[in-house]
């Protein structure tokens, strides 16, 4: 384990499904939304809009409009971020924008002592039929923006830990394959 924070930070995090009813305090709600701003992006274009869901109707909606098994969480937690790109911005990268600020909204709220799970969103098809239009449907997002993630955040109920395969099953030296 790293004595660096942010290695710290990133080894410890886990995807948490579960919340307490805990509130969030709105100091850390700030932290987490700095973090998304701070995101790097294509020649920072910073294409994100985020929508902070606390009603939970809406959360509920939400819940039955996504694909996972994991949805309860969106509804226990206090508040599911909805991270949203404008293509218009970066129409080359836009999807990796989004899922840089996701990623450091998931690490900010876990350095809070806060957890998070990352909901897929982002349909690559773009279907009008698929969960990320319903979902831009629901929460009145204009059609220039795309729906990259859900980020559910609240105070875990429980805490599961899964180990990662070692760096040697996936780096490879100036070709893939060689080892």
């Amino acid at each position: 384990m790293s004595s660096n924070p942010v290695l710290k930070a990133i080894q410890d995090r886990r995807s948490v499904f579960r919340f307490k009813p805990d509130e969030v305090g709105q100091d850390k709600i700030d932290a987490i939304i700095e973090a998304a701003r701070w995101a790097p992006s294509f020649v920072n274009s910073q294409p994100w809009s985020i929508v902070m869901v606390k009603d939970r109707e809406i959360k509920r909606k939400l819940r039955e409009l996504a694909i996972t098994i994991t949805g309860v969480g969106i509804e226990e937690s206090p508040m599911t971020f909805v991270v949203t790109v404008d293509t218009t911005k970066d129409p080359h990268h836009y999807v990796e924008d989004g899922a840089a600020a996701t990623q450091n909204m998931a690490l900010a709220a876990h350095s809070l002592g806060l957890s998070s799970f990352w909901v897929g969103v982002y349909d690559v098809t773009g279907h009008r039929a698929s969960s990320e239009e319903k979902i831009r449907q629901l929460l009145n997002i204009p059609r220039e923006h795309r729906v990259i993630s859900m980020l559910p955040v609240g105070v875990a109920a429980t805490i599961f830990s899964k180990g990662r395969k070692p760096s040697s099953e996936f780096l490879y030296n100036e070709t893939f394959g060689k080892k």
